[in-house]
């Protein structure tokens, strides 16, 4: 979905297995800022409109949400790591990254 793109009706629900109280903490506050002053991409206005929403769950849960971002992770994980073995999975899911220009810009990578 692109956020700057959708109708006034969209939702963002947004769900972060729970890691620590320390660590969610810290999450759930830079959730917070992003509200308040935007992304580099996208201002708070236009966030705001999408209505995004945060909540955090247990890994006990079983959710199937996070299972499949567990399953997507990997391979991305595998490809920023070592982006010139063999990676099958990665080739798959590249296809559905959002991509302007053939630069990948739905993968952003942070040091």
């Amino acid at each position: 979905m692109i956020l700057n793109q959708t109708d006034d009706h969209s939702e963002l629900n947004i769900v972060i297995e729970r890691r620590g109280q320390k660590e969610d903490k810290q999450l759930d506050d830079h959730f917070q800022r992003l509200c308040a002053r935007g992304t580099g991409k996208l201002t708070a206005d236009e966030l705001h409109r999408v209505l995004p929403t945060f909540t955090f769950r247990n890994k006990k849960e079983n959710i199937n949400g996070l299972q499949l971002a567990d399953l997507v992770a990997y391979p991305i994980a595998r490809y920023v790591i070592e982006s010139d073995r063999a990676n099958p999975a990665f080739e798959v899911l590249k296809a559905k990254i959002y991509k302007t220009d053939g630069g990948l810009d739905g993968l952003k990578i942070y040091p």
